[in-house]
C-alpha cells in the first residue's frame, strides 16, 4: 500500500482468499491513509462491490483493557472489523463494515454500534469528530444552564477547550486559573486556614472552589479542578498525579478523587478531560 512522506507505514496482503490491511494507529494518519490507497484496494480486490461505512465511538472514563474486556465478544466477530485506539482523553472504538451495499454496511454498522453502546452504557461520549467540549456545551444549551470553572492545576485548559466550541458564550460565563494559595483565597474564598490544614490539592478546597466560582459567577454550575501534576511536589500522601474534580449546583457539591499517570502534560490533558465528563455526566444523570 503506497504511503504519503512522514506517515507511519502500513501494507496489504492478501492470504488464502483473506485480505488484510495493516494501518497506523493514530487517527489521523489512518484516516488519511484510507483515503489515499486503503479504500482504493478495496475497491479493487472487491470488484468495486464493496461500500464501507466507518464510526468511531469516543468513551471516557474506562481504561482500553476494560474497554477490551467489556466489548471482547464485539471484538472477536469477524464483521464487521472493530478495533480500538487509546488517546489521552480516551479509548477509541472504530467500526468499519464492508458490504455489498451501502444499505447493509450502514445496518451492519448501526447495529454494532447499539451493541456496543449497551456494553460501555455513558462511558460513550461521542462519535467521529466529536470532542468532550462540544458535547458538554450541546448538553448545557439544552438544559438551559450556565458554568464556570475554577482551574489550578489545569492552568486554564478546561476554560480554553470550552470556548474553542463557537457560540460558548451561551452557557459559558468565566474561567479563572488560581494556580497560587493567595489567589485561591482572594478571587474564590477559600479560607487561608482551610487550604493550611488540608493542603491546596484536598477534597475540602476542592469544594470550597467549586462553591467560591459558582457563587462569584452566578451560574448554575461551578467546576473545579486542583491537583499535582508533576513531575515533582508529590508525597507518599499525595502522589503525583492526584486531582480533584469538584461540580457544586444549587443540590450540593460533588467531589471525585482521580490518581491519573503519566508525564505533567498528560495529567493535565486527563484532568481537563475527566473535568469535561464530570459535567456531562451530571447533564445527563
Amino acid at each position: 500500500m503506497k504511503v504519503a512522506d512522514a506517515m507511519a507505514p502500513g501494507f496489504t496482503l492478501v492470504q488464502d482468499g483473506k485480505f488484510v490491511a495493516v494501518m497506523p494507529g493514530v487517527p489521523a494518519e489512518m484516516q488519511a491513509m484510507f483515503r489515499e490507497s486503503l479504500r482504493h484496494a478495496l475497491e479493487e480486490h472487491f470488484g468495486g462491490k464493496a461500500v464501507i461505512r466507518r464510526k468511531v465511538l469516543h468513551t471516557c472514563g474506562l481504561s482500553e483493557s476494560k474497554v477490551n474486556e467489556l466489548i471482547q465478544d464485539i471484538l472477536r466477530q469477524k464483521r464487521p472489523v472493530v478495533g480500538l485506539t487509546a488517546r489521552e482523553t480516551g479509548v477509541d472504538i472504530r467500526i468499519v463494515a464492508h458490504e455489498g451495499s451501502g444499505t447493509r454496511s450502514r445496518s451492519t454498522v448501526e447495529r454494532t454500534e447499539a451493541e456496543v453502546r449497551k456494553k460501555l452504557g455513558d462511558a460513550v461520549y461521542g462519535i467521529d469528530g466529536q470532542e468532550m467540549e462540544e458535547v458538554v456545551g450541546a448538553l448545557l444549551l439544552q438544559r438551559k444552564m450556565t458554568l464556570s470553572v475554577a482551574e489550578s492545576c489545569t492552568g486554564g485548559m478546561i476554560g480554553a477547550r470550552i470556548t474553542n466550541i463557537a457560540g460558548s458564550s451561551a452557557y459559558f460565563e468565566r474561567s479563572v486559573v488560581v494556580y497560587s494559595n493567595a489567589a485561591k483565597t482572594e478571587l474564590l474564598g477559600v479560607p487561608a486556614d482551610l487550604i493550611e490544614r488540608r493542603g491546596a490539592v484536598s477534597r475540602d478546597v476542592a469544594k470550597a472552589m467549586a462553591q467560591g466560582i459558582r457563587e462569584h459567577a452566578k451560574t448554575d454550575l461551578g467546576l473545579a479542578v486542583t491537583g499535582i501534576a508533576g513531575p515533582s511536589g508529590g508525597t507518599p500522601e499525595k502522589p503525583v498525579g492526584l486531582v480533584y474534580i469538584a461540580l457544586a449546583n444549587d443540590e450540593g457539591i460533588t467531589v471525585n478523587e482521580n490518581r491519573f499517570l503519566g508525564t505533567r502534560s498528560q495529567v493535565r490533558q486527563r484532568a481537563a478531560q475527566m473535568a469535561l465528563d464530570m459535567v456531562r455526566r451530571y447533564l445527563i444523570a
